[in-house]
């Protein structure tokens, strides 16, 4: 995605928030940063557990993200269309993880808009 794409795609979500189709609570979208996993908080485990989720898939999600939000307290998150993972920036520690098959309509929403951009 261009720069020009980008801008338009932040502006459409932008748009969607200030609408109130998608919460201001997801944060600023912004184009997926690399971040390698060196932590997992304790919620996080066992949140992986629950979901069936493993480390990997987690750094997948990362690593494939579309688009990422910078939310509060220096936290990220990235949105893939196999899951979502949001981490701490401080420490790179994950704090949860999520597959597809649990995406709200927001997050449905986005990856939606956000395919519109890609090329």
């Amino acid at each position: 995605m261009n720069k020009i794409e980008l801008h338009k795609l932040i502006k459409k979500i932008e748009e969607l928030q200030n609408d109130k189709i998608i919460s201001l609570n997801i944060g600023v979208a912004a184009l997926p940063v690399h971040v390698k996993i060196r932590s997992i908080h304790p919620h996080a485990e066992e949140r992986l557990k629950t979901r069936g989720i493993t480390l990997e898939d987690a750094q997948s999600y990362i690593d494939n993200a579309m688009i990422m939000f910078e939310q509060k307290e220096r936290t990220r998150l990235y949105i893939s269309g196999d899951g979502n993972s949001a981490v701490l920036i401080k420490g790179a520690e994950l704090i949860t993880a999520y597959p597809a098959k649990d995406f709200d309509d927001t997050i449905k929403i986005i990856i939606e808009e956000v395919s519109k951009f890609e090329s």
